[in-house]
């Protein structure tokens, strides 16, 4: 037989371990290690020149500080910081480090001008995003696709979100406003229950988007309702950095995962047979949703990424919107009876809150949204960017910042809404600086040093990629505030809890528990 090459020649010719040798070798290798960890970390970097925080760690950077501000918003870390701290101290580009990325933070004006239009097409979304966001909503959409497939389909879809299609929407939501009103909202008050709010205005927007955009009745199937709140049902954080930065990480055999896949294919049931049923039916008249209005013009499974993505653009945004109004108006019974004073004159004036003109006749309520979504920026971060080609961004000062392929392009709304660079008094919540012409509106008109807020006020970002429900939002929040306040009194339950919870696209009220009650005429808003 000849030897094993493998195995020594007998079972007692084992040699001992030279335990000096092992303990050497590993000691030699976490050397090496380290001196090229040394190495990398210290080595030049193209960025080096733009001012920014130094790294409190060596490996991590300033991850600790970046994301772990966010998380803790709603325990120990003041709202919205570093980030506000950060443009405060360095400026309009922020130069820091997460682990071994490098990223920019950019809050000026002119630099998010050629960023996010006069040059978009350099600074595509992040990849890793893209494909998280396409794997959630089932297929490339606007939230995922890029270039000429972004431009084809934004182009296609624009034209349903005109004016004029938005006008045809408004009586559908004064008509689920009042049935809430004698309701959900009257029979809290009756009984003197109280009501979550945060969940009241995820069911009646849910239902808003299903009405709306593909004729879907989300109250008369529950079960739907209860697939939509699995697909996003917030998940244990190691399982968000995984889907966000591990591919094909969503098709791990993990318990949450299979939760959302199946979720997911009902949901996918769901629609398609809606959709399969407008392809089938005769009826040819006028159209009564969004649904409609795409079908000529997209495959199903198009219209489906469609529908799923108007759903997670627009229901999120617009509840958490809406609660934020109803939490920070809590302790404002001065604004409150403003609003209902306006909505009184509109009705006069209208008949009812149920056309394009009276919603727009809704000035100061419109300011109230707008200031909540200031003060309170729902979407805090958008969709980070990734540079294309090196580029020379320019600033407001004359000046310009390298960008090197690769880097990666942040912008956080919710420290530039707050930044006393361009907001007067940022830290108060003053409805009025959005009534154009007011002396609130000129003082911060003085402050930005130009008469429009392009580019300091972004809660629905902008340009190609800002969101394209953003004037559909808008008028339903409007009119869910107006006609909500002028009929019932809304008090906090205690105990209050308004601190910011971020949850990986949102940020929500920590707790938004309120007691109802109608609102009797000749008497001052709870609170006053």
């Amino acid at each position: 037989m000849h030897p094993n090459l493998f195995l020594p020649r007998s079972s007692s010719s084992f040699e001992p371990i030279n335990t000096a040798v092992v303990v050497g070798s590993i000691t030699i290798a976490s050397a090496l290690a380290i001196s090229f960890l040394v190495r990398y970390f210290e080595q030049q970097h193209p960025l080096d020149a733009v001012p920014g925080p130094p790294p409190v760690s060596f490996l991590l950077g300033n991850v600790m500080q970046s994301k772990g501000g966010l998380d803790s918003w709603h325990t120990t870390t003041a709202y919205p910081e570093p980030y506000l701290n950060w443009i405060q101290t360095y400026g309009g580009a922020v130069h820091y480090r997460e682990l071994s990325s490098h990223f920019v933070l950019f809050s000026d004006p002119k630099a998010l001008q050629h960023i996010m239009v006069s040059n978009a097409a350099n600074y595509p979304r992040h990849a890793l995003i893209r494909n998280f966001v396409a794997d959630r909503l089932l297929g490339v959409g606007l939230l995922s696709s890029v270039g000429a497939h972004h431009d084809q389909q934004r182009k296609m879809l624009n034209p349903h979100f005109t004016p004029s299609q938005i006008k045809t929407f408004i009586p559908i939501f004064d008509e689920m406003a009042t049935n809430a009103c004698n309701t959900t909202l009257h029979n809290a008050a009756l009984a003197g229950t109280p009501v979550d709010m945060l969940q009241f205005f995820r069911r009646l927007t849910l239902a808003a988007i299903g009405r709306t955009v593909f004729g879907f009745d989300f109250d008369q199937h529950p079960d739907t309702i209860a697939a939509y709140e699995q697909m996003n049902a917030p998940l244990p954080l190691w399982i968000q950095i995984g889907l966000l930065f591990v591919p094909k990480f969503s098709f791990l055999p993990l318990p949450q995962l299979r939760a959302v896949q199946h979720a997911q294919h009902d949901l996918r049931r769901v629609i398609l047979a809606i959709i399969d049923a407008k392809r089938a039916s005769t009826n040819t008249g006028d159209a009564s949703d969004l649904l409609d209005l795409m079908l000529p013009h997209s495959t199903p499974q198009e219209a489906l990424v469609h529908i799923m993505t108007f759903m997670a653009a627009g229901h999120d945004t617009t509840s958490t919107g809406l609660s934020w109004v109803f939490g920070l108006l809590a302790s404002k019974p001065a604004i409150v009876a403003r609003i209902r004073d306006e909505v009184a004159r509109v009705t006069q004036a209208f008949g009812a809150i149920n056309s394009w003109e009276s919603v727009h006749a809704l000035a100061f309520t419109t300011a109230v949204v707008q200031e909540a979504l200031r003060y309170r920026t729902v979407v805090p971060t958008l969709m980070r960017r990734v540079v294309d080609c090196d580029d020379h961004v320019p600033m407001s000062d004359g000046s310009h910042v390298f960008l090197p392929k690769g880097t990666t392009v942040e912008h956080i709304p919710a420290a530039m809404h707050m930044n006393p660079r361009y907001w007067a008094r940022p830290e108060e919540f003053i409805p009025e600086r959005f009534l154009d012409g007011s002396p609130e509106w000129l003082a911060d008109e003085t402050l930005r040093g130009t008469k429009s807020h392009a580019f300091i006020f972004m809660p629905f970002s902008i340009g190609v990629g800002s969101c394209i429900g953003q004037k559909l939002a808008m008028k339903e929040m409007s009119v869910f505030t107006a006609m909500f306040l002028s009929r019932y009194e809304f008090a906090l339950v205690p105990p209050v809890d308004l601190k910011p919870r971020f949850t990986m696209a949102v940020i929500l009220p920590a707790k938004l528990v309120m007691t109802v009650s109608k609102v009797v005429e000749g008497s001052a808003p709870h609170g006053a």
